[in-house]
């Protein structure tokens, strides 16, 4: 059955247990069931010595009981041992168990992994959320991988996951741009690079800032254009659904060429712009709403969240207050359960106010309806990166530049390879999603061309070369069939053991993943594989191998690696080509 897991099988026997033992009102919740060092076995849990501690009884005879009450309830014969250390429960599956799950990777195939964990329940990710009238740089590339991983991550354990890029086209900025267009020779310049509309508006948004920190009052007078497009202003209207619309045409090209998945909307900040009042108003009524020196706004300081502004006091609305209104509309019109918020760290703050406001106001019953994923800011090694002083590196210059390296490395090592350049392209995505993805989203990252695109260690380059060199394997081998028979009668090597127990592992990986959105820790899984498989294949032969039975095995053994390696890097949002 899809999702069913040695350690869902094991939490089950434990329940059983405890419950045979009248130990269950002992504990406030379920026992934890963790992966210990390989040395202690494939699972353990401390909750002996809770219960020891409860009972006043010494952890090893606890331990003791316990262990003997799931020995006894293990019917299937999953387990091999269950062995106790101190307080320590320590599980090491059988090799029965571990067949048994290598046939279903073989049998499941690309479903290998995938659950109904999240059945029923509703969740919209929000990613990518690039501006109007900017190019994508590095920064935004965070944001757009770790989105589009956790959404793949959370269709294949059941969830009903939809996207959206709450795209930027709504704002204060667009008032600065709106003034650059009309007092900068906007027109001039966008004809001048017609060839890259959005870099030019870009430039214009860059020089106009330049300008605006040098004079403040002409700030002001791009606050009065955004003010004057939110009344209906006719011509800057105009001006204002040109630049969205080459915008969206940008932002599909480099959805595209990022090979993220398509989103199911793109409602951007303007689609909330007539759901605003009705969010005044529902504030009003609660007594929430409250006037400051013209501005409206929700005061938080009893809740330490310091004051929302939702409304300026030249009467320009604020992306608070349109955030307000998109958490209203996704609980009320679309029926989610749960939204989550793929940003980077700098706006904490402004996600507390949203989700505080949020719950006051009765629109989410449950904080955790609402979650902010955030992540460390992507920066520069001269510092960070900045749309208004021009410090980037473009998406389009990243990926370029990745491909021509790629494909330097396979000149080197398969100059006969076909399809040269298709590869290289996987390669470079590969390499550059890997490396964002490979960090714990939390951490700060400094982009760096050598760590970025380098080829051998934990990177993707490496995961897609060993998947390839075990179809390279494969196509070798003219015996290799689709299920194994008398595996568990052969006495495995400690590396063929290390193997099975890791393929073991990979649908529970990826069920935590699911649950608190950390795409690094399948990545270190993935590697930890990839590891295994080489170290097995350096030391076990497999073409080799004269005895048929051994032979049949390792080559199902491979094929199930790859089959693993493939699925997870799917998730990842990179494809595993078979030759490279």
């Amino acid at each position: 059955m899809l999702g069913e897991t040695s350690k869902i099988y094991l939490e089950h026997l434990m329940a059983q247990a405890l419950s045979q033992l009248k130990l269950t009102s002992q504990l406030d919740h379920s026992p934890d069931i963790s992966v210990p060092e390989s040395r202690f076995g494939d699972y353990a849990t401390n909750a002996a010595m809770i219960l020891a501690k409860k009972l006043k009884l010494p952890p090893p005879q606890v331990a003791e009981k316990i262990a003997e009450a799931v020995r006894q309830l293990d019917a299937e014969g999953v387990l091999a041992e269950v062995s106790v250390a101190g307080g320590f429960l320590n599980f090491r599956l059988s090799q029965e168990a571990l067949v048994k799950n290598l046939n279903k990777v073989l049998d499941q195939g690309d479903l290998y992994g995938c659950s109904m964990f999240g059945q029923g329940k509703h969740v919209v990710v929000e990613y990518f959320q690039n501006n109007v009238a900017k190019p994508p740089h590095v920064g935004h590339l965070r944001s757009a991988v770790i989105g589009d991983s956790l959404l793949r991550i959370l269709r294949s354990q059941g969830y009903k996951a939809v996207s959206d890029t709450h795209i930027g086209d709504w704002g204060t900025q667009f008032g600065i741009l709106i003034w650059a267009y009309k007092n900068l020779n906007g027109e001039k310049i966008v004809a001048k690079h017609s060839s890259d509309y959005i870099a030019a508006l870009n430039q214009l948004y860059v020089e106009a800032n330049v300008k605006i920190e040098a004079d403040e009052k002409l700030r002001e007078a791009a606050k009065q254009e955004f003010a004057k497009l939110e009344k209906g202003d006719a011509a800057n209207r105009e001006l204002w659904q040109k630049f969205v619309r080459l915008s969206l045409e940008d932002f599909e090209h480099y959805r595209q060429w990022l090979d993220v998945l398509p989103f199911d909307h793109n409602l951007g900040e303007s689609f909330y712009e007539d759901k605003m009042p009705a969010v005044l108003d529902d504030l009003k009524k609660k007594n929430l709403l409250t006037e400051s020196q013209g501005a409206q706004i929700v005061d938080l300081q009893g809740q330490k969240l310091g004051v929302a502004v939702l409304v300026k006091s030249d009467g320009a609305t604020t992306y608070l207050l349109r955030d307000l209104a998109t958490v209203k509309y996704r609980v009320g019109d679309m029926g989610i359960s749960r939204a989550l918020y793929v940003v980077d760290n700098r706006q904490s703050h402004h996600f507390e106010q949203v989700f505080e406001i949020s719950k006051l106001a009765g629109y989410v019953t449950d904080q955790q309806m609402v979650e902010h994923v955030d992540f460390g800011f992507m920066s520069l090694p001269e510092g960070a990166i900045s749309t208004r002083k021009g410090t980037t590196i473009s998406l389009h210059n990243l990926i370029s530049e990745a491909q021509k390296r790629a494909v330097n490395i396979i000149n080197d090592k398969n100059p006969e390879l076909d399809n040269k350049e298709a590869v290289a392209k996987l390669v470079a995505l590969a390499a550059i999603k890997y490396f964002d993805l490979s960090h714990n989203r939390k951490t700060e990252i400094v982009f760096a061309w050598d760590k970025a695109l380098s080829f051998e260690g934990n990177t993707g380059p490496y995961l897609q070369y060993t998947h390839a060199r075990i179809h390279g394997i494969l196509r070798k081998a003219t015996d290799n069939k689709q299920q194994i028979t008398g595996a568990n009668a052969l006495s495995f090597t400690p590396n063929e053991l290390s193997v099975l127990r890791k393929l073991n592992q990979y649908s529970e990986v990826v069920q935590q993943v699911a649950q608190d959105f950390l795409p690094n820790q399948l990545c270190n899984y993935l590697f930890e594989l990839s590891q295994a498989f080489n170290t097995f294949y350096e030391a076990v032969p497999v073409l080799q191998e004269k005895d048929e039975q051994f032979r049949a095995f390792r080559l199902h053994l491979i094929t199930a690696v790859a089959q693993v390696i493939k699925n997870g890097l799917y998730l990842l949002g990179i494809e595993a080509p078979e030759e490279m």
